[in-house]
């Protein structure tokens, strides 16, 4: 962090940015204070903050902190490791935006980091490249997902989300711009609306249908502060007929408009 600080502008750091790779952000020193998808999130040293595909990001003001930062594809997560295949995409999704780390595994994560920088000035043929990329990842993920699993184990709050539930956030992911009504899934999935929003009241507490506008009201969000689209594009872009339709269901989930919410962030409307 402390590298990419010298060779940006302080300004573009505290943009808000929004990636198509994955970020980790393994903090050593001080407090890194970020915001991810509107939520903030303070990480102290020895901590991982975690950032997805397509979620906004921002960190905020102040340079005492320095972390490692690693970035990685969604592609390297496809490994094969030998006749079964690891679940590499679901262990990540499983991982928390925030994840304090003890101090074998901080040690285990900052030893892995170390090796990857070197192993990425090998002078290798790149397939041989991506299985060690993909190897290393692997068992980083495996290993993080573990201390996360013990973690929630010891406060109690461990729970296994149905794996029908991780197939409909998967689908909503994928089609919020364009499915907006719990038959859609329900279709998808094979299985009837009722037995859906059983699914999503389980994990959640809500039904499918709040999920579903909850969705898309923070990919309204996303777009309104990542980019300076007319909101008449974002509504399109998002499956309204109307920008009115927009700005009513944008209205009804966040208690302002679209316009509204984007002045809040500085971004031009």
């Amino acid at each position: 962090m402390s590298d990419l600080r010298r060779r940006v502008p302080r300004a573009h750091l505290q943009r808000y940015h929004r990636y198509d790779f994955h970020m980790f952000v393994h903090v050593r020193r001080g407090t890194c204070r970020a915001v991810v998808d509107f939520g903030h999130i303070e990480c102290g040293g020895g901590s991982l903050l975690t950032i997805r595909p397509g979620q906004v990001h921002r960190f905020g003001p102040g340079s005492r902190w320095d972390a490692n930062l690693l970035l990685f594809r969604p592609e390297l997560l496809q490994a094969s490791q030998g006749g079964e295949r690891l679940r590499m995409p679901e262990l990540v999704d499983a991982l928390p935006g925030h994840l304090s780390l003890d101090r074998p595994t901080g040690r285990f994560l900052a030893a892995t980091l170390a090796r990857l920088e070197e192993e990425c000035a090998l002078d290798a043929r790149q397939p041989l490249l991506n299985w060690l990329f993909q190897s290393e990842l692997a068992t980083l993920v495996t290993r993080l997902h573990i201390l996360h699993a013990e973690q929630q184990r010891s406060a109690g709050t461990a729970s296994d989300a149905p794996e029908r539930f991780h197939l409909f956030k998967r689908l909503l992911d994928e089609n919020v711009h364009r499915w907006h009504h719990v038959s859609r899934y329900a279709q998808a999935m094979g299985c009837s609306e009722k037995t859906l929003t059983r699914i999503c009241s389980a994990v959640t507490g809500v039904g499918t249908k709040a999920c579903i506008a909850s969705r898309l009201a923070l990919e309204g969000k996303r777009l309104l502060v990542h980019t300076e689209m007319p909101i008449s594009a974002i509504a399109q872009r998002l499956g309204f007929d109307e920008a009115t339709n927009f700005i009513k269901f944008f209205r009804s989930i966040e208690g302002c408009t679209p316009g509204e919410f984007r002045r809040q962030f500085d971004v031009v409307s």
